[in-house]
């Protein structure tokens, strides 16, 4: 393994297990076994490296939103024929199950957490381009199923979507403590059941009970 690959594997573990702010340059070279200039050298910086890490996060989790649309289509010939049930799964899933695609739950929230709270924060070029690329081919399939609904409103039904899948992987035990009246560790949520509820809810949301 070089030592841009090191770096990246360190800060992907720092960052996942304490957040951007929490990790300095010196503890992901410490992690890494290199030495400290080695970041400026292959990312130019810690805003570098946080840029590198954000596109491990982001483009995994729509190239696999990509993948499962594509397959989709391919399994019923057309995305016309494809169920909506099913379309909603496959924009769902890579967000409730990151670790599908190799990304970490926790990285996958503290990022969002940095764009929540820093709003003029850049995303990678090519991460914003796949982001787009996704967001396209699902709006386009999804128009397939609300005919009578503008682009942009079913682009905003899908960002809040995938917004509720965040807050639910972040508080989540919380609304099980709060649901169930106990203060007890509710143990780890159930994924499977997490994308089914996530989908009847987006379903819903999007064309008013539709299914």
């Amino acid at each position: 393994m070089d030592t841009r690959e090191q770096i990246l594997n360190a800060a992907w573990d720092l960052f996942a297990e304490r957040g951007f702010e929490g990790v300095s340059v010196r503890d992901v070279t410490n992690a890494a076994g290199v030495n400290l200039a080695s970041v400026s050298y292959h990312f130019g910086g810690k805003e570098g490296l946080i840029q590198e890490t954000v596109k491990r996060c982001m483009n995994p989790i729509n190239e696999y939103r990509i993948r499962l649309l594509r397959e989709a289509i391919a399994r019923h010939g057309s995305v016309e024929k494809v169920p909506l049930v099913e379309l909603m799964t496959a924009f769902m899933r890579p967000v409730v199950m990151p670790e599908e695609c190799g990304v970490r739950s926790g990285l996958m929230l503290r990022l969002l957490a940095r764009y929540l709270i820093e709003s003029d924060y850049a995303i990678p070029s090519a991460s914003r381009n796949l982001y787009t690329e996704a967001f396209q081919a699902y709006a386009r399939a999804f128009m397939v199923h609300y005919p009578g609904v503008a682009p942009v409103t079913l682009v905003k039904h899908m960002v809040f979507s995938a917004g509720s899948v965040m807050f639910y992987h972040g508080l989540g035990k919380v609304a099980l403590q709060l649901s169930s009246g106990s203060r007890e560790d509710t143990g780890e949520i159930d994924r499977d059941e997490m994308l089914k509820d996530v989908v009847e809810f987006a379903v819903r949301g999007f064309g008013g009970g539709k299914q």
